[in-house]
């Protein structure tokens, strides 16, 4: 009986899989299959005839080859979520057919861990531009507008979107839903500041073009917007600009803390937290720190932190370097970058982890300021945040670049020290040239001239014989003195 139900089963599955295979592929809604790394291993008729493509053509492509660029990035980030989420609806995204054109396409995705394979499918939301104010546009300029990287939509005198393009959603992270009836004040995922409201109302009055750009307090991130009036309509093109800007701002406070530090009497630690501060003003979300190890490699102490609250500062300031100190600690032990996502779970911070508590930080990446011959560890440059996290690709480039900076600050303070000591040591040999050889000299001088040399057995001679001995020995303690000086001064220079 128990081999006849399990039979059974088995034909009752082959027989929904045949029905499920027929549906899907009769389906005039996308449907398709990935592997975790994105490669197609199916997809039904809808798919590929929409698209142009034949099923060889697909063979072993991976979906990144055929999504918008813009998109790529978002596609990483839902991989993400479905590892803990394991499905999402309603998402969006540009699938380019063989034809160069995009569709967008609004799917069901779901991430099944048992054959570690992706299901999704789609409906093909339009051919054509999104809104209301599709038949004003032709056909070729819609399917410009639909590739475009930029964001681009159409609002009217009234601040209601009536028209937009995929890569706006993409940009915002908006859905189709929340465009309907909206004005465009109400969109609080654009973090629209005043000065934007204004040169959209001045596009409106003067009809003149316009540009700017701004900080999206939403999104953390920088965008560019380009504002086209047309009678009683307002075309917008907006692009997100984040790396160009990022890498705009990093090297003018590069220039700024350099000349500050060259032309100024301000100390190391000062021109450190000038530069901490401009970086915090960039990545607001980052607590940066600056700790210099010792001359004998063996602890670290805090040189600038304009955030990190001072108990804490206080705490670790003199902390050992070690294989498990923390972040910190840890990168100045192996010389080399630390990143830990996760304080709370990290075995780096098990000896550390009740200190940092009650401060909230969450995560910390440290990186090690090594000398440009490599023989010492200088500092170390940390990052902290008060929710767990991976660093993202711009933020490892300011990191490095940081690192570089405080290489040069740091080299050249001990450089400039070193300096200081050998002019300091060579003041104290012309001292000691000009006065303490001087004075044993002119002694011995005058003993040789009261020296009766007609009558060596002048009784006085003994006595003068055992003054010239005396003072040579002072003289040799001198010579000795400035030979060691001058010993030091070869050792520093090495």
């Amino acid at each position: 009986m128990y081999y006849a139900d399990v039979l059974d089963k088995i034909i009752v599955d082959v027989i929904m899989d045949a029905r499920l295979s027929l549906l899907f592929e009769k389906s005039t809604d996308f449907f398709c299959v990935l592997e975790k790394d994105g490669t197609i291993k199916h997809t039904n008729l809808a798919f590929r005839k929409t698209l142009g493509y034949s099923e060889a053509e697909l063979e072993n492509v991976k979906i990144n080859e055929l999504s918008h660029s813009a998109d790529v990035r978002r596609r990483g980030e839902l991989l993400q979520v479905l590892s803990h989420r394991k499905i999402v609806n309603d998402y969006e995204s540009r699938i380019k057919a063989i034809d160069g054109r995009y569709y967008n396409i609004k799917w069901s995705v779901m991430y099944n861990p048992d054959d570690e394979l992706i299901y999704a499918s789609g409906a093909n939301l339009t051919n054509k531009l999104n809104g209301t104010h599709q038949g004003a546009i032709t056909d070729n300029i819609q399917h410009i507008l639909q590739s475009f990287n930029e964001g681009f939509f159409i609002i009217n005198n009234k601040w209601q979107i009536t028209a937009f393009n995929p890569a706006f959603l993409a940009i915002t992270g908006l859905k189709n839903k929340q465009l309907k009836n909206t004005s465009l004040k109400q969109l609080h995922n654009l973090g629209i500041t005043d000065d934007v409201i204004a040169e959209f109302e001045a596009a409106f009055k003067g009809s003149t073009p316009g540009q700017l750009q701004y900080f999206n307090v939403h999104f953390k991130r920088w965008l560019r917007v380009n504002i086209y009036p047309y009678k009683d309509e307002v075309m917008v093109f907006i692009r997100d600009i984040n790396s160009v800007m990022i890498q705009q701002l990093v090297l003018a406070l590069e220039k700024h803390v350099l000349e500050l530090y060259a032309s100024s009497s301000n100390a190391l630690n000062q021109t450190i937290n000038e530069l901490l501060k401009g970086i915090e003003e960039i990545f607001p979300d980052m607590i940066c720190s600056v700790l210099e190890v010792d001359d004998a490699q063996e602890r670290v102490y805090h040189l600038a932190a304009p955030r990190l609250p001072t108990e804490y500062c206080d705490i670790i300031n003199g902390s050992h370097i070690g294989p498990k100190a923390g972040s910190c600690g840890t990168s100045a032990y192996h010389r080399s970058q630390v990143i830990v996502t996760d304080i709370e779970t990290d075995p780096l911070w098990d000896d550390y982890r009740d200190l940092i508590r009650p401060f909230g930080f969450k995560a910390c990446w440290s990186t090690p300021i090594i000398s440009s011959q490599g023989a010492r560890v200088l500092a170390t440059f940390a990052v902290y945040y008060h929710n767990a996290r991976q660093p993202k690709s711009d933020e490892l480039q300011m990191i490095e670049r940081t690192a570089n900076i405080l290489r040069i600050l740091l080299e050249n303070k001990r450089h400039q020290d070193s300096i200081n000591d050998q002019n300091r040591r060579l003041q104290e040999i012309a001292s000691i040239s000009s006065h303490e050889i001087r004075r044993p000299v002119a002694t011995i001088l005058g003993l040789v001239n009261l020296f009766d040399q007609k009558n060596l057995e002048n009784p006085l001679n003994r006595e003068i014989i055992g003054h010239i001995n005396i003072t040579a020995q002072e003289l040799d303690s001198v010579i000795h003195a400035i030979v060691e000086k001058t010993v030091h001064l070869k050792d520093d220079k090495a």
